[in-house]
């Protein structure tokens, strides 16, 4: 009995029950045998009386549909089947064929039953559709106690009601307020305190410092002059972990709390970092700090401690991908300043654009540089020279604070990736009506693109160029088959596709065969539906009414996605901190039992998109 409870406690849903019940399911379990080919189950037959565990082998689930056998899954070692019939009491609705020998031990209906009753979690995974155990199954990637960013309000770190002034009232009033009550910060208003409207504001210690002494303003300036109007609040009942990134993203250091349209308190990042010493709030701290490019270089490990961080609070990989590219855009824009002060005023606006995982905010904890610049058309004789100085110093600092350059040379150090306006908008446009392999491969690169530094709005003059794309049927179609080229890592019996690479056998590139499929798809929805978001999720979330996705499906690719990325994630932070170089492949088989079908469900759900998006768009129809 012990082998079989030792079996139990790898594989969900029993590794979450007490080992009393899964002593009681190993007791009264049976130990059966079935030879390839055999029929364990049958479609419409009697209904299940034990719930099946595979200990060895596999079994494929057949559906007929006229007369026609269909195999739709293919269950491995530590997978159940019956529990369906067990639960309704009615026949089941696939054959269950063993497709190699089976060795299964099979828990009596009772038992099954009986640990429902008792355990509302396993009576759950087994109710659970597919889509419902890839949400569980990242959702159970979280740590069992997330900490106090994850599970408190914004509203419970409130410790005094918000101290109030009105816009009228001086800034000398408003610092002799400041130092009376021992506050930061006051909400600028007029009674009742709604801050509903550009009347009301904030004014902070900082901006006294800034701007009324740095200016020379005299102390009667009246705060409706240099308060922040209106200033980004939030609801009081936001997590803790949505305030710091708000935070981080805005770099504000105050932010007034709302509940029912009045103001009821302050948080600050004081108040987060007190409870959060490795807080990725810190990071900017750090490049205010730095004196030189020595400090910069540490700023990348820095990063990677505020992730593992994250990572074992249980944040979401969407969410984790924010504050990486927040913190990699905040070292970016201070070497862009820093060199900007050495060459002297840009002769001419520009902007600098990352591309690429990097623009979708998805990138890893190391990364290539992937990245343009884009310049007015009006500009004199000597700023291309500029610019191709500036673009020579930022990359090489880059690559010295440990982001290696683009092995295919998009950088802005090409000539041919920094550019005067129209020609980008010629760029873009012939990729559009030109939809070669070449043409393809870049628009899924450079459509990807988000500006971090430059006054030329980038988005003004570029995203009309790409909202093309929606109406060229030709050029979507063409996307979709390039999309299509690797498939779903799913071998013909439905189990997960591995592959060798020399010595090493039985690996999974979670990015090439996982990752890199939904973004891929997740462009093209966007496209189609003529939306303006780069993140993934972001644009199957938004897509889905107007492109030819279902929302059923596009919250599928996003779980697929969160799923996929985390065991990504995961797997390079300890690469990492094991003194390896961090790569996309693990080894299948030494994934846990919940990785392992977590990701079967993932590409499953890939699988079913692929087949939706060729026959929505007919791929292969197409000549050429």
């Amino acid at each position: 009995m012990d082998e079989i409870v030792t079996f139990l406690r790898i594989y969900p849903p029993f590794d979450k029950l007490p080992v009393a019940a899964a002593e009681l399911a190993a007791s009264q379990a049976q130990i059966e045998y079935f030879a390839t080919g055999s029929t364990i189950l049958n479609a419409g037959g009697p209904p299940a009386q034990f719930l099946y565990l595979i200990r060895k082998g596999s079994v494929d689930l057949v559906h007929i549909q006229d007369g026609e056998p269909t195999v739709v899954d293919t269950l491995n070692p530590g997978e159940g089947f019956g529990h369906r019939s067990l639960i309704r009491n009615a026949p089941p609705v696939v054959a269950v064929h063993a497709q190699t020998e089976v060795l299964a031990y099979l828990v009596p209906a009772n038992v099954f039953h009986r640990l429902c009753n008792e355990y509302q979690d396993f009576a759950n995974y087994f109710s659970a559709s597919s889509f419902d155990r890839l949400i569980s199954a990242a959702q159970q990637r979280q740590g069992s106690t997330a900490p106090y960013l994850f599970q408190t309000r914004v509203r419970d770190l409130i410790r005094r009601p918000p101290i109030t002034i009105r816009p009228d009232a001086t800034v000398r009033q408003a610092a002799q307020v400041m130092r009376d009550e021992n506050v930061s910060c006051l909400i600028v208003d007029l009674p009742p305190y709604g801050f509903q409207d550009a009347n009301s504001g904030i004014i902070t210690d900082r901006d006294l410092r800034n701007r009324v002494l740095a200016n020379g303003l005299p102390d009667n300036t009246p705060l409706r002059e240099v308060m922040t109007a209106p200033a980004t609040s939030m609801p009081a009942d936001s997590l803790a972990f949505e305030a710091l990134l708000l935070m981080l993203e805005r770099r504000i250091h105050h932010l007034p709390l709302i509940d029912n349209g009045q103001v009821i308190g302050m948080v600050t990042n004081t108040d987060i970092l007190r409870r959060q010493s490795s807080s990725p709030l810190f990071l900017p701290r750090q490049l205010e700090r730095a004196r030189g490019l020595d400090d910069l270089r540490t700023y990348g490990d820095q990063v990677y401690d505020a992730v593992t961080g994250l990572l074992d609070a249980g944040a979401r990989v969407s969410d984790v991908g924010r504050v990486v590219a927040v913190a990699h855009d905040a070292l970016l824009q201070r070497i862009i300043r820093d060199a900007e002060e050495e060459l002297g005023t840009p002769p001419a606006p520009y902007a600098w654009l990352v591309l690429g995982s990097e623009g979708r905010y998805e990138q890893t904890l190391r990364t290539d540089q992937d990245n343009a610049m884009i310049y007015a058309d009006e500009h004199p004789p000597d700023a291309p020279e500029y610019f191709a100085k500036l673009a020579d110093i930022v990359v090489e600092r880059l690559v010295q604070c440990g982001f290696p350059r683009c092995t295919g040379d998009i950088l802005a150090t090409n000539p041919r990736w920094r550019q005067p306006v129209s020609q980008w908008q010629a760029i873009f446009g012939r990729w559009i009506d030109v939809p070669d392999e070449e043409s393809l491969l870049r628009a899924g690169i450079f459509f990807d693109y988000r500006q971090v530094h430059g006054k030329l709005r980038a988005e003004a003059v570029l995203r009309p160029v790409i909202q093309r794309a929606r109406g060229n049927t030709i050029f979507l179609a063409r996307m979709a088959r390039a999309a299509l080229r690797t498939p779903a890592p799913l071998t013909f019996f439905r189990s997960v596709a591995l592959e060798r690479r020399g010595d090493q056998k039985d690996l999974l590139d979670l990015k090439q065969r996982g990752t890199a499929i939904i973004v891929d798809l997740a462009r093209i929805y966007g496209l189609e539906a003529g939306r303006s978001e780069t993140s993934t999720v972001s644009r199957l979330r938004s897509a889905w009414r107007e492109a030819s996705i279902s929302e059923v499906d596009a919250e599928r690719l996003i779980n697929a996605f969160e799923l996929i990325s985390l065991v990504r994630l995961r797997s390079q932070r300890d690469q990492i901190a094991n003194g390896e170089e961090p790569s996309n492949l693990v080894v299948f088989p030494q994934l846990s039992p919940l990785d392992q079908r977590g990701l079967k469900e993932a590409f499953q759900a890939i699988a079913r998109a692929q087949r939706g998006i060729a026959m929505m768009f007919q791929t292969d129809r197409l000549i050429g």
